[in-house]
């Protein structure tokens, strides 16, 4: 088998730590299990990341950047900020559908990690200010009235929804985001309760 670059290396520890993090819980994942379970020296995955607090950042920051990637294919080609503002919500959606989800990452790290100085909750915190300041360019461009109110609405429909997505399953409480989310975008109009009955029944199939 060939020798893994350092950065090759560094991938692999980062997408094997990731996993475990993700699925047990930062703080039930101690560095043994991630060298264990990666299958490397322990004095490889300490050259890459010297403490479990600089893996636990760097496995946020790299989570994080692959979302912004998603988001930015997802959205790219849409003609409006509305449009862009549907495609994340549908982007979550997906996700809460997948097998394994439990919810958004960057809150689960923030809750298990509640001191506003350790270095994975200031990541974070950077990440879920990064999104709201997203929402807001994208409201002010939808046309909104008042863009920081509407993005602060749409980033609890967000993150409230993925946390009941993950204690109640998608199927949950969590199936009307779509709905909700059409609700305060500027162009949506005065729907008829029938109409509001069909959108919903659409978006819980």
């Amino acid at each position: 088998m060939a020798r893994r670059s350092a950065e090759e290396t560094r991938r692999h520890i980062l997408d094997v730590a990731g996993d475990l993090f993700y699925s047990r819980g930062v703080r039930a994942v101690g560095m043994d299990l991630v060298i264990n379970t990666a299958q490397v020296a322990n004095a490889t995955l300490y050259r890459q990341f010297s403490t479990k607090d600089e893996l636990v950042a760097a496995y946020l920051v790299d989570r994080n950047t692959a979302w912004w990637e998603r988001l930015n294919q997802a959205t790219s080609a849409l003609p409006g900020a509305r449009e862009r503002i549907l495609a994340l919500f549908d982007m979550t959606v997906t996700a809460m559908g997948q097998p394994g989800y439990r919810g958004c990452a960057t809150l689960n790290v923030t809750n298990e990690f509640p001191d506003e100085t350790h270095p994975a909750h200031r990541a974070a915190s950077a990440h879920k200010r990064e999104v709201l300041h997203w929402l807001r360019e994208q409201a002010g461009q939808a046309g909104s009235a008042d863009p920081d109110a509407l993005a602060d609405q749409l980033l609890i429909i967000l993150d409230g929804a993925q946390v009941l997505a993950a204690a109640m399953g998608p199927e949950g409480p969590s199936r009307r985001m779509m709905l909700l989310v059409e609700s305060l975008l500027p162009g949506n109009g005065n729907a008829s309760p029938e109409t509001d009955a069909a959108r919903l029944e659409a978006h819980t199939r």
